[in-house]
């Protein structure tokens, strides 16, 4: 039995190498369908799958999670909070808290923004993440001043020097000493956020003077990590928790209760269920299921193909299969060669899909999305993802290979060495045909879902926002970062202003905290004079601290009152500008010029404006409440100073950089353009609409090819027939029409299976379309008709060939 599997592995690879040209097109069929599914599970696997690098045992790591004050259940908690569930009784071996932010790092050579985390001091030992060289935070006093590097960071700004230990660095104007250097790989406990430094988060008041991160309950900043104890599990820990934080409600009901007047609920979950946030772990999941699904539709259009070119080949080997099973050869033995010839060229396609796949992966590593975080995936083609190749390949091997096979050893004893020219018995025109509809109707779905996002994208694109963005740049300034203090930082914002203000590029520039349509918000709860809330009412609202002339730069029109401006100042009576959706939802019908109301912060606030309302978290979000307060009254730390300009506004981002490093070196200066943030708002639909329009133009092209196979071979079946028809006088243009009917008759089959298939898979996207319906009849159609082209160009080429045939010379050769 061994001699005979080696017998039939020999010729299947005598056969595989016989005919190169065939192999060659069949294997890169293939690799195509391979390589982007493989593409995408390895996103799926850097996202899902891996574990945190360089931690020990992480299965027994577990979030823990405090629910906000709004409802959600995954929220942050206090540094009091953390003490007190770190000094419970909580089946947890210990417990460490992070909180990330961003840092300016000076190395006296050079100055530049980084990413990291201040921790707790037991944070590496926690985790088990041993240094590459030095040690980690717990062997100091609490709140001296040291960090740990990056082991990138390390390498590229330090080159790697093993002296590092002990260095001063200036982190955000303070110093610190460098006491170790993190392992390779290890980027924090953001799953897929590069951290670069972590710093003991008992310097808060060091890094920030003033600061009361370590004392303010209400201060809900932290993300908190545990360790469970022997034998202990998730669920134990979590009902553990929930007595603290019962006993902490009690205590100190302010900060423990939501809007709805309970409890803060406490949240436990495994490292595995936490490496994405799950406040948008349903979204991610959902978009990469759906470039999954759609990877996986082209790989069926691959093997829908490969499967009719081996059909095609084994009625070329009519004979010889037929002489076999005549002889004596078992049809099993028969189905085994051929079955071991579709997998090596579902080998060679595996193998060619998956060095495709390590390079779209390289691909996406380089791409730097407009995101204010460094984001940090590992697409490495690990064991996992080779695993998954492999299982693709063996899948397609039976897709392929095994309905040409089946029907290619389909013989009568008998009737086996009667066959004439015309082939097997009915030519395998059956599962040719139901191939090419299956293709078609794989086409559909696919070109459907890539003409939604598509269309979302150009709805996206025209929604207005609400402001112009055009001539605008934007200068982002992080003084909380950099140790300013309120007075100070005051005095730099007004120089900036000045400074900026007198470029001959600038025509107006204006502070504003928060930059619409980006990843940063603010919300505050209110009061508001005469409104008594319903119970468990959301008052949180949408605010920005803005400067004088803001509408202005924005071109945001104030339609009642004033907008803004110098004579609000810290000393002046508390004012506030309102949109339209706050008006409607506390003054319907009425004037709120002089109406009230109080954030908990500086007193009730006097509405003086209401502007029109515009786009703050999503394009595709219906009006919401917002309020903007001026910057001299609501002083915060960090701002962005919005800059129109007289020109093309990339042409002044130098300009500001040199005016901010003018003022503060060891400020990063990252000016960017107001359309270029934008991009972040569009990202989903920017990202589907390249990813499956591509898959669509994939889809399409090699369906076309294989309806032309079909037809192509059924008019070389039919040559007789046609050119009796043409000796008895039917004209070309009656065999045209018949090739292509028969050629649209397969088309309009998988169009009307397809439309069905269309129609449900539109129903997943729903949640990343703007604009548009998921049943948008307009998309739908136009897919039809770009399917309909290509099946008319298909049927077409070879009816022309056909309507060419001399009957003559078709009649002689029979």
């Amino acid at each position: 039995m061994i001699d005979g599997l080696l017998w039939d592995i020999r010729s299947a690879w005598r056969h595989t190498i016989r005919r190169r040209g065939f192999s060659v097109t069949a294997m890169l069929l293939l690799a195509l369908g391979i390589g982007a599914t493989v593409t995408i599970f390895t996103l799926i696997n850097a996202v899902f799958l891996q574990p945190p690098p360089a931690v020990a045992d992480p299965d027994r790591l577990v979030s823990i999670y405090t629910s906000d004050f709004s409802g959600p259940r995954f929220g942050t908690s206090s540094y009091p909070d953390y003490v007190d569930f770190a000094a419970a009784d909580s089946r947890l071996a210990g417990i460490a808290a992070y909180s990330p932010r961003p840092f300016t790092l000076s190395t006296g050579r050079e100055s530049f923004r980084t990413f990291g985390e201040m921790v707790t001091a037991n944070y590496f030992t926690l985790l088990g993440v041993a240094p590459a060289i030095g040690r980690g935070l717990d062997t100091d006093a609490p709140a001296s001043p040291r960090v740990v590097l990056g082991y990138a960071l390390w390498r590229d700004r330090f080159a790697a020097a093993p002296d590092v230990l002990g260095r001063a660095v200036r982190l955000s104007g303070r110093t610190y000493t460098v006491v170790g250097v993190a392992p390779e790989g290890f980027a924090g406990s953001l799953h897929g956020v590069r951290s670069e430094v972590w710093l003991p988060i008992e310097t808060a008041a060091y890094l920030t003077p003033g600061a009361d991160d370590l004392t303010n309950r209400g201060d809900r900043n932290l993300f908190l990590t545990g360790r469970l104890a022997d034998g202990a599990t998730a669920s134990e820990a979590r009902a553990r928790l929930e007595t603290v934080a019962g006993a902490l409600h009690a205590t100190y009901p302010g900060q423990w209760t939501d809007r709805t007047g309970a409890a803060r609920a406490v949240t436990v979950l495994p490292e595995r269920e936490a490496r994405i946030a799950p406040q948008i772990k349903g979204p991610v999941s959902a978009f990469l299921a759906v470039l999954f699904g759609v990877s996986a539709l082209v790989l069926v259009v691959c093997c829908a193909n490969v499967a009719n070119l081996l059909l095609s080949r084994a009625v070329a080997r009519r004979r010889e299969i037929a002489t076999r099973i005549a002889l004596g050869g078992g049809r099993g033995r028969v189905i085994r060669q051929l079955l071991l010839e579709g997998a090596m060229l579902a080998v060679g396609g595996g193998t060619i899909g998956l060095l495709l796949a390590s390079w779209a992966a390289g691909a996406l590593t380089r791409l730097r999305p407009p995101l204010p975080i460094p984001v940090s995936l590992d697409l490495r083609l690990d064991v996992r993802v080779v695993a998954f190749a492999l299982a693709a390949t063996a899948v397609t091997t039976l897709a392929g290979a095994l309905a040409p096979a089946l029907r290619a050893t389909r013989f009568e004893r008998g009737s086996a060495l009667r066959l004439d020219a015309g082939g097997l018995p009915g030519g395998g025109r059956g599962l040719r045909n139901g191939l090419v509809v299956a293709q078609m109707a794989v086409s559909l779905v696919v070109l459907s879902a890539a003409g939604l996002f598509l269309s979302s994208l150009r709805h996206a694109t025209r929604i207005d926002p609400g402001f112009e963005s055009s001539h605008v740049a934007l200068l982002p300034v992080g003084l909380g970062v950099q140790g300013y203090d309120e007075s100070k930082g005051r005095r730099f914002y007004a120089d900036l202003e000045a400074r900026v203000r007198a470029l001959p590029e600038v025509e107006s520039a204006a502070l504003g905290e928060i930059v619409p349509l980006g990843l940063t918000g603010q919300r505050r709860g209110i009061s508001v004079e005469g409104y008594e809330p319903a119970p468990g009412e959301d008052m949180e609202f949408g605010t920005s601290a803005v400067g004088a002339g803001y509408f202005h730069v924005l071109r945001i029109p104030v339609l009642r009152g004033r907008a803004l401006d110098d004579r609000d100042r810290a000393d002046a009576p508390p004012v506030a500008v309102i949109n339209e959706a706050f008006a409607r939802r506390f003054w319907p019908g009425a004037d709120p010029i002089g109406r009230r109301f109080s954030t908990g912060k500086g007193g009730a606030r006097e509405v003086v404006g209401v502007v029109r309302d515009a786009k703050y978290r999503s394009l595709g979000e219906a009006p919401q409440p917002y309020f903007y307060q001026p910057f001299l009254q609501a002083y915060e730390p960090d701002m962005v100073l919005h800059v129109r300009t007289r020109g093309a506004p990339g042409a002044v981002l130098p300009a500001l950089s040199r005016t901010m490093r003018a003022l503060d070196p060891d400020l990063p200066a990252e000016p960017v353009t107001l359309t270029g943030h934008l991009g972040l708002s569009v990202l989903p639909q920017r990202l589907g609409a390249a990813v499956l329009g591509a898959f669509g133009a994939i889809s399409i092209a090699l369906t076309t090819l294989g309806l032309f196979g079909v037809v192509s071979y059924a008019v070389s079946q039919r040559s007789t027939e046609i050119g009796i028809r043409l000796a008895v006088g039917a004209s070309g243009g009656q065999i045209i029409g018949l090739v292509v009917r028969n050629g649209m008759v397969l088309a309009l089959t998988g169009c009307a299976i397809g439309a069905v298939g269309a129609v449900v898979a539109s129903r997943l996207l729903g949640s990343f379309l703007i604009g548009v319906r998921p049943s948008d009849p307009l998309t739908l159609c136009a897919a039809v008709a770009l399917l309909f082209g290509a099946a008319l160009l298909a049927s077409w080429v070879p009816a022309r060939r056909a309507a060419a045939l001399d009957p003559m010379l078709v009649l002689r050769s029979e």
